[in-house]
């Protein structure tokens, strides 16, 4: 069994008999009068087929002993395609998915009610509607997932409409190996582009020149596309959590630190790195001591990790690392001001997508993806220290899939010395 034909049949482990579920792929979202945003699938469908089109749908049937799974797509225009691009044959859709039953979006409202309605459907007594009810997934103009789910509850009073969300977030919390190898794989491009940056990173270099040659870096090796939009931040700019690409003008100074928070994606799922550099390849004494501080915090929650933990309680761990260490080397005189120091969240769910869907207070169990990027932020000193890496969880505790991207001070200031 394929990849995605196995989520399918996990899917349909996790809900009752007599249920059709609904996923759309959505569609284009307007930008301006005549302009649309670059179309990224719902990550939900997409998990489940591989399709990246929009407008398309996976129908999902579970009957007593039975499960049967359809695809709808736009049928092939050759006008359409000679003005918007190439669209997926059903040929190529069916390779792709591995579904066997692809279907024109003309016939969807046809087979939907065959199999809905009450009497003389073709499925039996079906009685419950699974829809993802997540926000802002529109299916055609006006139309959201949620407006759907109220016009198929007047049309079938009979049925139960259900949120099939959290039965997929159970299913993507848990990466399969090839999951993990295709992280592995962002994570192997995002070093190759920070290894790019640190060959053009100098003083005089404006802030965004970084940002926009780690995008043209990945275009121009495999055409990957980014994460997030890339962070570059020196001197007081780094003390700012998410320093917005927008507002990215600062100059780049000797003496300062560069914080990079990047990454590439490999087949949708997102690698999220967070490295900090010394702009001449040394770092300062008060540089050195909040860097090793970090660095030091990082490598012990990672150690940390295993199942049974919360990220919350990683959390809690990190800020008890910090207030001791930053106290015992005068960074702080009290404890209570590391909350000053170190102002984020030391760990989110990575898949799919960077801040990846889950509950962060449920306890970790083999197969999560985490990220563990603890940072100290000295504005007044213009000194901002985060270093992140991206890490499975592992039956026994954990490992460090970024573990290959250099963090050592003296690893740092070799490579830096030699660019």
């Amino acid at each position: 069994m394929s990849e995605l034909s196995l989520r399918r049949e996990k899917l349909f482990a996790s809900i009752p008999e007599n249920s059709v579920v609904l996923l759309f792929s959505g569609i284009s979202k307007i930008v301006s009068e005549d302009e649309y945003y670059p179309f990224v699938a719902n990550r939900n469908f997409f998990y489940l087929t591989g399709i990246e089109q929009e407008n398309s749908t996976l129908m999902l049937i579970k009957t007593p002993g039975e499960h049967k799974s359809y695809l709808f797509l736009d049928e092939y225009n050759e006008l359409k395609e000679r003005w918007t691009g190439k669209r997926l044959t059903f040929e190529k859709a069916s390779q792709i998915s591995d579904l066997d039953n692809i279907y024109s979006n003309n016939t969807f409202e046809e087979m939907l009610s065959m199999a809905l309605a009450k009497e003389n459907n073709m499925y039996g007594q079906i009685s419950n509607l699974f829809i993802d009810l997540s926000n802002e997934i529109k299916i055609k103009e006006n139309c959201s997932t949620q407006i759907f789910a109220k016009e198929m509850e007047e049309k079938y009073p009979h049925l139960k409409i259900e949120n099939i969300y959290s039965h997929i977030v159970e299913l993507r919390l848990v990466k399969s190996d090839l999951e993990v190898r295709q992280l592995e794989e962002a994570i192997n491009a995002t070093s190759t582009g920070i290894n790019d940056l640190l060959l053009n990173l100098k003083a005089g270099v404006v802030e965004h020149e970084l940002s926009d040659r780690f995008e043209y870096y990945g275009k121009t090796h495999g055409r990957r596309k980014l994460s997030f939009g890339t962070i570059v931040a020196t001197g007081k700019d780094a003390t700012i959590l998410h320093h917005p690409i927008a507002q990215q003008e600062g100059v780049i100074k000797d003496g300062d630190l560069v914080l990079f928070d990047l990454g590439y994606q490999y087949n949708g799922y997102c690698a999220d790195i967070s490295r900090t550099f010394p702009v001449n390849g040394t770092f300062t004494d008060f540089q050195r001591k909040v860097y090793e501080t970090v660095l030091n915090c990082n490598k012990a929650v990672i150690d940390y990790v295993k199942p049974g933990l919360t990220i919350p309680e990683l959390q809690e761990y990190a800020i008890s690392f910090f207030k001791k260490e930053c106290k015992r080397l005068d960074l702080i005189k009290d404890e209570e001001e590391i909350s000053k120091l170190y102002i984020h969240n030391v760990s989110h769910f990575l898949g799919l997508d960077t801040h990846d869907v889950g509950d962060r207070k449920r306890p970790l169990v083999p197969g999560n993806v985490i990220t563990v990027e603890p940072g100290l932020y000295f504005v007044n000193e213009g000194v901002g220290v985060r270093i992140e890496d991206d890490v499975l969880v592992t039956e026994t505790g954990s490992r460090c899939l970024s573990r290959g991207i250099k963090k050592e001070i003296s690893d740092i200031e070799k490579m830096l010395k030699h660019r």
